[in-house]
């Protein structure tokens, strides 16, 4: 039934898509300015002076627009709420297309859904007419209750998609392999909303209720990228600039360092800074960015470095040495050098930082550290993290670098918000400090910061502790930066108000997504070099408060609209992290209650076994392929009859499973290591090892390599078991069957230790396993489409086989350690060892 216009113009507000400039902008303009209507008459409504545009869906006709010019590649931003309800059948799009039989199309298409059931992100490419690209996705929010931005990222190498900035599909430019790419067509913007229920949901099977129209949406402020006019920007002129686009540099020599400061003071923002390091030998300097607020008479000191070819083209001059009321000033003592004007605004980068640091004044100041340590030629960087809040820092992180960082310039950014203090380098997360006040740990959040950077010399301390020195033949030493971005709230000078000049704040709730936290874990494994939080020498009494906090506690603030399976790799955990991981969100203890314990803010889980009962725990996550990591330290002396496990296993008669069972024994005595592999509810291809270590004393590693071809059993790294793909020779291979994670401590002293001769002294009950960092580098399966994906990109598992230094460790194991091989039971195989064996 259709509802009044009162009724209609407040379901506008059901789907509201906001499209903004990010890049080179012009100042926002009207819908009359900018679009045309192109379909659905009166339900294409411009409200607001041209500020807002309503499009209406009911069963007569939808509606749409296009942008009254042409693009040829460019950044275009939207904001979308859709239309909440049940949408079914219902289809909203946001997409660039050029015209005729071979046009070129990028498209972002809503497909709608009964209550309830998630939308459908529909995305494509088209190319002289050949689509045929898509690539589909849930949403880790609900689209229908806020506004959230998607992207399209159009240049000649390839096509980003972005969902509130997270990247969630680039499509590259494949011509050199055959592929057409849309870069010779102009295209302009579309957007529309239309009926398409014999296939949008469910493929066809749900259709429009049409009880629910018009479903309407609205679309505001439009800013568009002006890309269609420009015709030279020397910031893209490489032959121009063929030794590096216009840069900031510090300078450090013998008399004196150099370094500069925002103009602003800022609450909470994301701060990027692209920075390229002093070169060769730069041990003792330290080069440094972060925010601070600073006294009027204070002094930054610094110079603007040009590229050699500073000519003017002919066809016009820069932007920036046209007048503008905001200037950065550069002092060496306090004498003026130059003037660079700031016209970020008018879309033209401003050159103001390097590594980072927000800080304010005071005693009891707030600050947050990006430093680079210097080192000698060919030794590594440091890159030195610290957050300070009331004047208390000791937070220290530090990293070796995946790069060398005076080859090129890199983004560094600081991110920071109530909830949390994230440190990014080219988008990839290093740290993350969560907000723990509920905890008494002082977080930086009431004093505004100004942005600093500087390059001065520490040679008593930056280089190995001070014994390296700085070698001042060397000098001057010299850092190089450009492109600085504040999006942040601005401090009123005055009133100590806060401004933003920028709608998109999704830094204000900004946590770690799936990719994130793959990437930090990936960070923190390979190039941590140390991390307060492990420094059980500098604390003897106890690691600080924070440092035991979990971060489950902070999923609901953090993402409170992802869901539940999608927050299963929220903590560092893997075996490419240096922290372990929360079991809160990778594991349900499945029995035992209080006996499986989740401790030290989900970085530690111990089972316990009693007489009454044992524990156990089981993967949230079903996986198929991967490498399983986990590090275990054993029930410790007279273990007798206790049994720790550590498998795979599916579910039914049928199932698949590979085993790791450690079996106790008496103290004194040595632990056996089970293993075993069933396919298709068939084992019986047991191994059984002694270890060369003692596994009670400290933790060690265990790990299940699980692909196509073979099945390795690992322990520390040290291959002990390889069972091979035998499928051509008729012998079953678990790769069907999705599989689960599951550990667990029980009693069978029935036959676990020397048969079941020696029982379990329950006097010495209860008795307790410790296990930590877990790893699944794996494919995790859909539990709806039973579908794969993978949240990392080292899968060396794939096709892992052993090396020879692994055969050789192999051997070594074999002839040392095994008490038990099927393969050589003729006893048990009398009629001839199974197929495999031979």
């Amino acid at each position: 039934m259709a509802q009044s216009d009162d009724n209609s113009n407040s379901r506008a507000c059901a789907i509201v898509i906001t499209i903004s400039c990010l890049i080179v902008a012009a100042s926002a303009r009207s819908f009359y300015d900018e679009m045309d209507i192109t379909f659905g008459g009166d339900r294409a409504k411009i409200l607001n002076g041209g500020q807002d545009l309503l499009l209406s869906l009911d069963q007569y006709s939808g509606s749409g627009f296009q942008s009254k010019n042409e693009y040829l590649f460019g950044r275009f931003d939207m904001q979308l709420k859709l239309v909440p309800g049940n949408s079914a059948g219902t289809v909203t799009t946001f997409y660039l297309s050029s015209q005729g039989v071979g046009h070129d199309e990028i498209d972002f298409e809503f497909l709608g859904n009964s209550t309830g059931n998630p939308y459908t992100i529909h995305t494509n490419v088209y190319s002289q007419g050949k689509g045929n690209k898509e690539q589909q996705f849930h949403l880790w929010f609900d689209p229908t209750a806020a506004f959230h931005t998607y992207t399209i990222v159009w240049n000649a190498q390839r096509i980003i998609f972005l969902i509130d900035n997270i990247p969630v599909r680039v499509f590259n430019n494949h011509e050199a392999a055959g592929v057409p790419f849309p870069k010779s067509q102009p295209m302009r913007v579309y957007a529309s909303l239309w009926n398409a229920d014999d296939w949008a949901t469910q493929g066809g099977r749900v259709k429009t209720d049409w009880t629910h129209a018009p479903f309407t949406a609205s679309y505001r402020k439009i800013r568009w990228v002006q890309n269609k006019h420009m015709i030279y920007n020397y910031c893209s002129d490489y032959n121009r600039f063929p030794n590096g686009l216009p840069v900031l540099s510090l300078s450090l020599d013998q008399y004196s360092g150099s370094g500069f400061q925002s103009k602003n003071e800022y609450l909470f923002g994301r701060f990027d800074m692209q920075l390229k390091l002093v070169p060769g030998n730069s041990a003792g300097t330290v080069t440094t960015f972060y925010a601070k607020e600073i006294k009027n008479n204070s002094s930054t000191y610094g110079s603007i470095l040009l590229p050699p070819s500073t000519h003017t083209p002919s066809y016009g001059t820069p932007r920036e040495s046209c007048k503008s009321s905001i200037q950065n000033t550069f002092l060496i003592d306090n004498i003026p050098l130059r003037v660079f004007n700031n016209h970020e605004g008018a879309g033209v980068p401003f050159p103001k930082s390097q590594p980072m640091r927000l800080s304010s004044q005071g005693a009891g100041h707030d600050e947050i550290d990006f430093e680079f340590l210097g080192n000698s030629t060919g030794n590594p960087y440091t890159i030195h993290t610290n957050v300070y809040s009331q004047g208390k820092g000791n937070k220290e992180q530090q990293f070796h670098l995946w790069f060398d960082p005076t080859a090129a310039f890199h983004t560094y950014t600081i991110v920071w918000n109530t909830q949390r203090i994230i440190f990014m380098i080219d988008n990839i997360p290093v740290r993350v400090f969560n907000n723990h006040e509920a905890a008494g740990v002082p977080f930086p959040k009431s004093q505004p910061m100004r942005v600093y950077a500087s390059l001065w010399n520490a040679d008593d301390w930056a280089t190995q502790g001070g014994r390296v020195k700085t070698d001042w033949t060397h000098a001057p030493f010299t850092a190089s930066y450009r492109n600085f971005n504040a999006n942040a709230n601005k401090v009123g000078p005055n009133s100590k108000s806060t401004t933003s000049g920028n709608e998109n704040q999704a830094w204000s709730t900004q946590g770690l997504d799936a990719a994130g936290r793959n990437r930090i874990r990936w960070v923190q494994n390979k190039h941590m070099i140390y991390n307060y939080c492990n420094d059980y020498n500098r604390f003897p009494n106890g690691l600080p408060t924070e440092c035991t906090q979990t971060i489950t506690d902070e999923l609901p603030r953090i993402m409170p609209s992802m869901r539940d399976h999608e927050l299963e790799f929220y903590n560092p955990k893997l075996r490419l992290v240096a922290y372990a991981g929360s079991f809160y969100d990778e594991m349900d203890i499945t029995f035992g209650g209080e006996r499986a314990k989740i401790l030290n803010g989900g970085r530690d889980l111990t089972l316990s076994l009693d007489h009454y009962s044992g524990s156990g725990f089981q993967s949230k996550n079903e996986y198929l392929f991967g490498r399983f990591d986990i590090q275990l330290k054993l029930v410790p002396g007279n273990s007798a009859g206790t049994v720790t496990t550590f498998y795979l296993s599916s579910q039914g008669a049928r199932r698949d499973e590979i085993d790791f069972e450690f079996l106790g024994n008496l103290t004194g005595n040595p632990y056996t290591i089970h293993t075993n592999v069933y396919s298709q509810g068939k084992g019986d291809k047991e191994q059984q090892f002694h270890l060369w270590f003692d596994p009670t004393a400290a933790f060690h590693t265990y790990t299940i390599l699980w692909n196509p071809q073979r099945i390795i059993f690992l322990i520390d790294n040290i291959p002990f078991r390889v069972f091979n793909n035998h499928e051509a020779i008729g012998v079953p291979f678990p790769k069907s069957q999705p599989m689960r994670v599951y550990s667990s401590l029980w009693n069978a002293d029935d036959w676990a230790t020397q048969g079941g001769r020696v029982k379990t002294d329950w006097t010495k009950a209860p008795f307790t396993a410790s296990y930590r960092r877990f790893n699944a580098n794996a494919n995790k399966v859909n539990p709806n489409s039973r579908s794969t994906s993978s949240e990392n990109d080292n899968q060396a598992w794939r096709t892992q086989v052993l090396d020879a230094p692994g055969r050789n460790r192999i051997r070594w194991v074999q002839t040392k350690y095994m008490i038990y091989n099927y393969c050589n039971d003729y006893h048990r195989f009398p009629n001839g060892l199974p197929v495999e064996c031979t």
